[in-house]
């Protein structure tokens, strides 16, 4: 029977082949899926890969968050994106991809990159411009000498607030009757902007808020949404001080995965697939030291700097960090456990949110077990 079989089919064959005696011609091989690469962007939502699929042993992956989710680390969700995918992302227990976070200071990173798609679009002049052309409050007043570049640097040279010896009154009292810009614009010259002095002020930072509303004809939040937020993606909500102005020193409450979005773009040279965000130009400049303070550790404008590991990141409280490897093409995303108190994002005393420190952290360490295990 067997050989029934095989006759039968050999004749078949025969048949198929036209009856020339010709033989077939051998079949293409099947190509492999081409790899995520710089020209990879997500949509709607992100493509996953295994670490090993592009060239990151698990190994450092999986020592990474390891490190972040130890008892006592309170970390929420870390995301961390090669290649424009996600290679790996872990949630503290009951947080998931959709669960909010919040930036803290890495928000002044965000207020950062909206001054540069302001003077991209060539509504700010220069930032070595003088701030009052920006803050009508301070014409014919003694900050003339402040230039945007300084504020950016932290080198203001303004004091702080008389009654705001730690730079918290502006978050925890609100301003002056609830206008935090207000608060921020009624300091006067302590030291010459962009001396020596290096002054790291929430104060300073909420000066943007009113440079961007002032230079843009917008309030902080349109022009994010319109030039920043929908360009990449991002679902994104800014906190207000109760007269309505963007707290551009912190705030912004997102999903880690959101977060990670703006981090793509910068590392990506401001580019969105085929959309410039904001220039090259300006984050080349942005994200490199201005300001030598300590070993491994140096300030940008509105950036952070590690040139000893060469990266840059975005710094909030209790470690809700972007960290950024163009080189690698890699970023990584932390997020603290986060609680929101009242049903609105204007800051008012019964409207506040609060993440969780965790009891240890270095930066370094924590980074390092990724881009060691880098082939």
């Amino acid at each position: 029977m067997k050989y029934t079989t095989l006759i039968a089919l050999l004749a078949l064959l025969s048949a198929c082949g036209g009856g020339g005696g010709g033989s077939s011609s051998p079949a293409e091989p099947i190509a492999e899926p081409a790899l995520p690469d710089g020209n990879t962007f997500p949509g709607a939502d992100w493509q996953t890969y295994a670490a090993a699929d592009l060239g990151i042993a698990q190994s450092g992956v999986t020592a990474a968050m390891d490190y972040a989710f130890t008892d006592g680390r309170n970390t929420q969700g870390v995301v961390i994106v090669k290649n424009g995918v996600i290679v790996a992302e872990r949630y503290a227990e009951g947080s998931n991809a959709d669960t909010i976070a919040t930036s803290w200071s890495t928000g002044k990173s965000f207020a950062s990159t909206l001054i540069g798609i302001a003077v991209d679009d060539g509504l700010i002049g220069s930032i070595d411009e003088p701030a009052e052309n920006y803050l009508p409050q301070w014409v014919n007043t003694d900050r003339e000498a402040v230039t945007v570049r300084a504020i950016l640097e932290m080198r203001s040279g303004l004091g702080l607030a008389s009654d705001d010896a730690t730079d918290t009154a502006i978050y925890v009292d609100g301003g002056i009757n609830g206008d935090q810009l207000a608060y921020a614009l009624d300091r006067t010259p302590a030291t010459t902007p962009r001396t020596s002095n290096w002054v790291y002020q929430n104060s300073d930072s909420m000066l943007l808020s009113g440079i961007i509303e002032n230079a843009t004809g917008q309030n902080v939040l349109d022009y994010a949404d319109v030039e920043l937020f929908s360009k990449i993606g991002m679902t994104a909500t800014w906190w207000t001080d109760e007269a309505g102005h963007a707290l551009t020193y912190c705030c912004i409450d997102a999903t880690s995965r959101d977060f990670a979005r703006f981090g793509l773009m910068v590392a990506r040279s401001g580019k969105w697939g085929n959309d410039q965000v904001v220039s090259k130009a300006w984050l080349d400049e942005a994200t490199v030291e201005a300001v030598p303070l300590t070993a491994g550790r140096s300030y940008g404008l509105h950036w952070w700097v590690n040139p000893q590991l060469n990266y840059f990141y975005s710094a909030g409280a209790n470690k809700n960090h972007i960290y950024i490897f163009p080189q690698h093409d890699l970023v990584i995303v932390r997020n603290s456990v986060y609680t929101r108190t009242g049903d609105s994002t204007i800051r008012t005393g019964s409207n506040w949110h609060y993440t969780e420190n965790p009891n240890s952290w270095n930066d370094a360490d924590f980074v390092s077990y990724v881009t060691d295990a880098i082939n």
